[in-house]
């Protein structure tokens, strides 16, 4: 009898063990990132959710709607805490396909590059589809003020991506004002009161600002930057090196507000320099076309 009992209280305690360890491996997972609650026209099935483990598969269900990346049918939580391939999302080929709200001020002292930013735009636009489902675009020069004439959001939405580019190469003014100011504190709010607003400026799709200018600013720049990227514009700083001009660190850091957004660059790169910049461009905008990364 007493045989029987010590076994009896083996096996118990053995089990409460048991359960013990399974209890603790089941606390010990780790979790991924959270998944988003669903994929816009599409559909995914998971295993255990974002637990260890747990493998999810996607796929899209509206016609001409491909994953993002192409990578990511299938992701699995692994132990350290990571997604196995990026969480996708269903959208159209990028290119042409880029859902971007996109504006850009450029301003030069000199006009020996342009022609330079004339072949960067005749190689990107010809790429993207304007209009529903794909690019906003805006272009506008300063310089005391802004440029007639320009392009706003409302304008290239009724145009093909051939129009726009006429529009950008042979119809804009490139003429400074007399007074010699460079005023781009005036050209921010310009761009928050004209450009990122009303119904083109689409309220799910991202809003990018490019800054190029040669010069550092004649007027305040901090406030107008601050209240624009407040509204949720993501702002770029490119400084072109002109001869006798030191730019302004703190005016492109006002800009901006993140110093990994200021590039600066030489003048007069050969035409090979902005396609290589362009494909960059294409190759982050494409992959940021899913806001679900994790």
């Amino acid at each position: 009898m007493k045989t029987y009992v010590i076994a009896l209280v083996i096996a118990i305690v053995c089990i409460f063990i048991g359960l013990r360890r399974n209890s603790g491996s089941k606390e010990d997972k780790k979790e991924c990132a959270p998944l988003p609650e669903k994929i816009t026209h599409g559909e995914m099935t998971c295993t255990d959710v974002n637990m260890e483990g747990s493998t999810c598969k996607f796929q899209c269900t509206k016609h001409n709607f491909h994953l993002h990346p192409s990578s990511s049918s299938e992701s699995t939580c692994l132990q350290s805490g990571k997604w196995s391939n990026p969480i996708p999302c269903c959208a159209e080929t990028c290119p042409p396909f880029l859902p971007l709200d996109m504006a850009i001020l450029v301003h030069r002292n000199n006009y020996d590059d342009f022609d330079a930013i004339n072949a960067e735009a005749a190689d990107l636009l010809p790429r993207l589809k304007m209009g529903e489902g794909g690019l906003h675009y805006a272009r506008m020069y300063f310089s005391g003020k802004i440029h007639d004439p320009h392009i706003l959001f409302k304008d290239s939405v009724k145009m093909t991506s051939e129009e726009v580019l006429h529009k950008v190469t042979h119809e804009l003014n490139f003429d400074n004002t007399e007074d010699g100011r460079v005023n781009i504190g005036a050209a921010l709010r310009y761009v928050k009161d004209n450009v990122f607003v009303g119904e083109e400026d689409r309220p799910d799709v991202p809003n990018v600002l490019f800054v190029s200018t040669d010069s550092n600013s004649d007027d305040d720049v901090a406030a107008p930057a601050k209240d624009l990227r407040d509204a949720g514009v993501l702002i770029n700083a490119v400084f072109y090196e002109s001869e006798g001009v030191v730019p302004d660190d703190q005016m492109l850091l006002d800009i901006t507000g993140n110093s990994q957004l200021i590039t600066k660059r030489a003048k007069n790169h050969p035409i090979s320099y902005y396609q290589k910049l362009n494909e960059e461009f294409l190759k982050y905008s494409c992959y940021a076309t899913c806001k679900n990364y994790t």
